[in-house]
Formats: C-alpha cells, structure tokens, sequence
C-alpha cells in the first residue's frame, strides 16, 4: 500500500486540532514565565467535551494547580470523556477536572455556582470543536445563539496573553452560519487588545461539506506607558 493510502489513526489530531492546541500551550508557557503565582493557579475550560480529547490534552498542559472544566450537553459524551480523563487526572494529581453534562451556553450559571476561590481564578484558555459528536448522534449539534452566549462569556474573563479556539465545520445544518456568526464576533474585537487569526481549508468548498476553519483568538497584554 502506498504511504499516501495508509489510513490515519482516529486519535490522531487533524492539522487544525494541532495548531488549536500549540495556541494552547503558547498561553500555558507565557503564564508559567510571565504571571506565575502572582495570578494564582488558572482555569482552562473545554466548551464542547466531546470524548474527552481536548479536555485531556489541556490537562496534560495546564500549570500546576490548575482547574480544567469540561462542559457537554449530551450524557454520552460526558460518560466517554469521563473514562478518557481517567488517565489523564493520574498523570497531573496536582490539577482538578470537574465536568458538567450542561449545555456550553450555562457556562455562566456553572461559573457562578463555583466556591469564590475557583470563582477568582483567572481564566487561561478555552477550546470549542463544533458541530456533532464524533461517532454520536448527528442532529444533535452545536448552535450559533449557544456557541456565541458560551464565547462572549470567555472572551470577558480571558486573561491577558490567554487563547480562545473554535474549530468550525461547514458540514452540518447550520455550520456555515455558526462559522460566519464567531467570525462576526471576532471581527469586532478591538487590535489593541486581541489578536484574530483565522486558519480554513483553500481547497475545499464549504458547500461541499467538507471544509473546516480554526478561528484563534489571543488576548494581548497591556502595555504600559512610560511617565
């Protein structure tokens, strides 16, 4: 069999996954140099659970201390991440994760019904990957009022030098429209203070089903003037 017919591991990440999670850990790196125990110990919080690959990879990257949240509204998917992060929570016993079988648009209700401390956290990094479950129920899917309702939330609490990610498929009912709607949402952000980047398929039409974007977003630190 030729090398280009060898088939792809289903855990493998895609490109896109890759540069989502290597925005991740750029953020992870800066708050290690930069903030450190001055901002006390971040959250980090996978929007859309899906099996658990995202959530673990971010456990795998957090700093010490960290909480990672894990939200996703259908009970399979939190049953399946649940036995992924098994393993993941053995390796990093200095981090907690806490998942809620809730809908990403409640991220404010799950936020508010923290204890104060984990209230005060600073927020580090968010991923969403939408769309449907992968191997799950396609009509089961991500909405754009629920997605932009989750991601207005983070975008309020992110932290300087922090990263937002949202993976965007154009393949199922309504993905166009939940793409453009981040896009509009991001468009908007001030350049002072955030870096947009927008990475998507060149070739491959959206109408054929098959094309995905990464929509990045980085907060920028404040710069200080001098006197």
């Amino acid at each position: 069999m030729p090398a280009s017919a060898v088939p792809l591991s289903p855990s493998r990440p895609s490109l896109l996954d890759t540069l989502a999670h290597a925005a991740v850990e750029r953020a992870c790196t800066a708050f290690r140099q930069e903030a450190g125990n001055e901002a006390g110990p971040p959250v980090l919080v996978d929007a859309t659970l899906g099996n658990g690959h995202d959530a673990a990879f971010l456990l795998s990257c957090a700093p010490p201390g960290a909480l990672v949240l894990g939200v996703d509204v259908q009970p399979r998917a939190v049953q399946a991440a649940a036995e992924r992060l098994r393993a993941a929570c053995d390796a990093r016993p200095d981090c907690r994760v806490q998942i809620f079988c809730r809908d990403h648009e409640e991220l404010p209700e799950i936020w508010a019904a923290l204890p104060p401390e984990e209230r005060e956290r600073p927020l580090l990094a968010a991923v969403f990957n939408l769309g449907w479950l992968p191997g799950g129920d396609k009509s089961c899917l991500t909405r754009a009022d629920s997605t932009l309702a989750a991601l207005d939330f983070l975008l309020e609490r992110l932290m300087p030098r922090g990263c937002l990610s949202v993976h965007c498929y154009t393949g199922n009912d309504g993905g166009p429209e939940e793409e453009k709607a981040v896009l509009r949402r991001a468009a908007v952000l001030p350049p002072r203070r955030w870096r947009v980047i927008r990475c998507a398929d060149a070739n491959r039409e959206p109408a054929g089903g098959r094309a995905e974007s990464l929509i990045l977003m980085e907060r920028l630190p404040v710069s200080r003037r001098k006197g």
